[in-house]
């Protein structure tokens, strides 16, 4: 009984704990929920009411899995150094949404003064299981002062 165990074991050892299937990567992915294009994309203030009017990055994972840490980062020009902006959690379906911050907290007075700048951003989703951390390529958000502001 012994033997036939172990020749059942190794007969698919990329199944045994120490030894993660690797081919079962998930994909990932994202885009705007607009479907705006990736590379660079503009927020005027005079476009929107309200922040939270404007459309949220949307990450999708595919395969059934353990849902999955989304963070989006933006490149601190002071700090030389990604920072936190915001973060989520893929939802049963895969996806997880994500907002930009066009506000200038810590910048200015005001924390509730919406930037007049460029920033760099890049998504990354965290290891999960055997799941690997994925990186995105940096992309850049600009935002841009209501032109009434800047009188």
């Amino acid at each position: 009984m012994t033997v036939l165990l172990a020749l059942l074991g190794g007969a698919n050892s990329s199944y045994a704990l120490d030894t993660p299937n690797t081919s079962r990567q998930q994909t990932v992915s994202w885009g705007w929920a607009d479907g705006a294009d990736k590379k660079h994309r503009d927020f005027s203030e005079d476009d929107y009411a309200d922040a939270m009017e404007m459309a949220p990055i949307k990450v999708t994972t595919t395969l059934n899995g353990p849902s999955r840490r989304v963070v989006l980062e933006a490149w601190d020009p002071f700090q030389q150094g990604w920072v936190l902006e915001s973060q989520s959690r893929t939802d049963g379906a895969g996806a997880a949404l994500l907002r930009v911050n066009p506000y200038c907290d810590g910048y200015t007075k005001d924390a509730s003064e919406w930037c007049d700048r460029d920033i760099t951003y890049r998504i990354r989703v965290l290891k999960s299981g055997i799941q690997r951390q994925v990186i995105s390529k940096p992309f850049l958000v600009t935002f841009v002062k209501s032109e009434d502001a800047q009188m």
